[in-house]
This record gives C-alpha cells, sequence and structure tokens, in this order.
C-alpha cells in the first residue's frame, strides 16, 4: 500500500490520488482530488496549497501555490473527501504543463492548506480584482458574502470564453477585462480599471491578486493616491513574467 502522507523537510505533506480532470475553458483546468488521505483536511475554499510537481527537465519536484476552489468532506458516493483546483495553462510552466499531462490514478502531493483571509461579513462593500490565477480565490470569496452585499468584481481574462460564473448570493457588480491575444502581465487593463473605478461610501475591504508587478503598481495608487486604509486592503503577489 502506498503511503498516504510523507515529510518533506520538517513540514508533512499529504498525497492523494486524482479522481478527474475537467477543462473548464480553453486555459483553465480543474483537477479533483479524492482520497482517504484528505480526512480531517478542513480545507476552506479560497487557502493555498503548496503542490510538488516535476520541474520543466522531469527531475526533482518544485513547488508552486494553488488556491483551494473547492473542499468536500465526502464525495460523489458519500465515502472520501474530495478537493478541487484549478490551473491556468498559460506559458510553460511546471504547473501548468503537469495540468495539460495529468491523468486520473495519478497521484499529486502538497503542502497546507493554509491562509486565514476571509470576506469580512460586516464589511460596507467589498472589491475583488486579480487576472485569472486569482478567480478561483475571487470565485470563494464572492461565495462566502452574504445576500444583498455590495461588491464590484474586476477579473482580467484573455477572452469572452475563459469569463467563469462566479458564485453566492450576493449578485456583485462584474467586469472582465479581455486582453485578446497580449500576453498575461503584459497590459495596464487592470490598473486603468483601477485607477477609474469608484469606490463605494462606508468602511469596504478590498483583495487584489495576480501578477506581482500589476498589483503592486495598483497598491501603491491605492494607498497614495486614494488613500484607502491599508488595513483594509489585502494584496497577494501570485506569479511573475520570466525573462526571456
Amino acid at each position: 500500500m502506498r503511503p498516504q502522507t510523507s515529510v518533506r523537510g520538517r513540514v508533512a505533506s499529504t498525497v492523494a490520488t486524482v479522481a478527474m480532470v475537467t477543462q473548464l475553458t480553453p486555459r483553465m483546468t480543474r483537477v479533483r482530488l479524492v482520497d482517504d488521505s484528505l480526512v480531517g483536511l478542513a480545507a476552506v475554499p479560497g487557502q493555498t496549497l503548496k503542490i510538488y510537481v516535476p520541474d520543466l527537465v522531469g527531475e526533482l519536484p518544485v513547488s508552486r501555490d494553488y488556491t483551494v476552489r473547492d473542499y468536500a468532506a465526502h464525495d460523489c458516493d458519500g465515502t472520501r473527501p474530495s478537493l478541487d483546483i484549478d490551473v491556468v495553462l498559460h506559458g510553460e510552466g511546471p504547473a501548468a504543463n503537469w495540468a495539460r499531462r495529468v491523468r486520473p490514478g495519478e497521484t499529486l502531493e502538497f503542502v497546507g492548506p493554509s491562509g486565514r483571509y476571509r470576506p469580512d461579513p460586516q464589511a460596507d462593500w467589498h472589491l475583488f480584482a486579480g487576472d485569472e490565477t486569482a478567480l478561483p480565490a475571487i470565485q470563494a470569496y464572492v461565495a462566502m458574502l452574504p445576500a444583498k452585499t455590495c461588491a464590484l468584481v474586476y477579473i482580467e481574462v484573455a477572452h469572452a470564453a475563459e469569463e467563469q460564473p462566479i458564485p453566492g448570493v450576493a449578485r456583485p457588480t462584474v467586469c472582465w477585462l479581455h486582453r485578446g491575444d497580449l500576453a498575461p502581465g503584459t497590459t495596464a487593463l487592470l490598473d486603468d480599471a483601477l485607477h477609474a473605478v469608484a469606490l463605494p461610501p462606508g468602511q469596504g475591504r478590498i483583495w487584489l491578486a495576480g501578477h506581482t508587478p500589476t498589483v503592486q503598481r495598483i497598491r501603491a495608487h491605492l494607498l497614495n493616491e486614494r488613500a484607502v486604509d491599508r488595513r483594509t486592503l489585502y494584496v497577494k503577489g501570485f506569479w511573475e513574467r520570466r525573462p526571456r
């Protein structure tokens, strides 16, 4: 019997079986893990996993951070828990290449979940923004909002085919920003949208993630030119463009 847990350095990791691979959009794949090793994981959508995938030359594994899109204590047959991660298929990185070729029955090792961010249900409004790498977390967080919550969502994707439903009862105002055939991380679409957005009155919360230089620029704008309270602002860089 294969081990269900291992130790990477001094950090305990989990090994789980890939049960299903689903193409959500042309550039987004969902990998579902179903395994007894997930019992007691108590993952919350929006948290982060550190997954281990083969590097570009197929030798030692490398780690990449991904969002827990969903976690269920029992799968469809009611016996084992399941966990979903959504992977953007852009570039030739290790995780994207792994997601393109992974098949049911293979295993994935990961550490986590980690992360404590939750949308504040008492906030007067919420703003979520990012590129497609931030979409799984945005979907998870919007689904946590109470009904009639004021929420604004800005998401940069390649084309309309990359748009996905934003679940939940809050009915946010969603603006999809299409960059067309331009490479991710090369446009000012998200910058321009957040520079122009009219922030609602009251005490709000802003969650921003994606291409690291882009979100850092927007963070500086919000703090220095819009005088946003840094305590209400959560910003996380997910990735950077590799120099050619």
